[in-house]
């Protein structure tokens, strides 16, 4: 009888240390806070500047998809006190034309652009082109769009680097 405790001990502790092993690699994740990146934003958004140089997440995914379709996606979030600017942009796979959501808030008031129309859904609101240069490891967005109640948002947002985009949900 002593014998079996002596070995189930020792199955248990068999277990247990690769269950250690693993906790300690899922801490060793990287925190939001490190996935940000050196930016600068140059923007003005309905007259208003919107000028940021500082640490923001600059995401990018090689395969994503939007309403179906496969595409890249790159995106920018910056959000501080009572402003912010959120971009996707998408490049599909089908050469079909490069696609956008712009979403900026700025002196309380928010601003939306979304080019984002596939096959499998979307509804334009405002208009507008997005370019963006890459330099590796990391880009250009350059801005001209209107809103679909006219109000202009041009300028430059500028990621040093690009971290790999977590998949929703995950």
């Amino acid at each position: 009888m002593f014998d079996n405790r002596v070995f189930v001990a020792f199955v248990c502790a068999a277990l247990a240390i690769p269950s250690i092993g693993a906790v300690q690699g899922r801490c060793a994740q990287s925190t939001p806070e490190e996935t940000k990146v050196d930016v600068s934003i140059a923007l003005k958004v309905a007259g208003q500047p919107y000028n940021f140089s500082g640490k923001v997440h600059c995401t990018y995914a090689p395969l994503a998809s939007i309403y179906d379709t496969n595409a890249q996606q790159w995106m920018v979030e910056h959000n501080e006190d009572q402003r912010s600017v959120s971009l996707t942009f998408w490049r599909p796979a089908s050469g079909s034309g490069d696609m956008f959501t712009l979403r900026c808030t700025i002196s309380g008031k928010s601003y939306l652009v979304n080019t984002v129309k596939t096959s499998g859904g979307g509804t334009i609101q405002g208009s507008g082109k997005v370019t963006f240069t890459p330099s590796e490891p990391g880009g250009t967005f350059t801005i001209d769009a209107t809103t679909a109640n006219g109000f202009a948002i041009t300028g430059t947002i500028k990621c040093s680097a690009f971290s790999p985009a977590v998949a929703e949900g995950g």
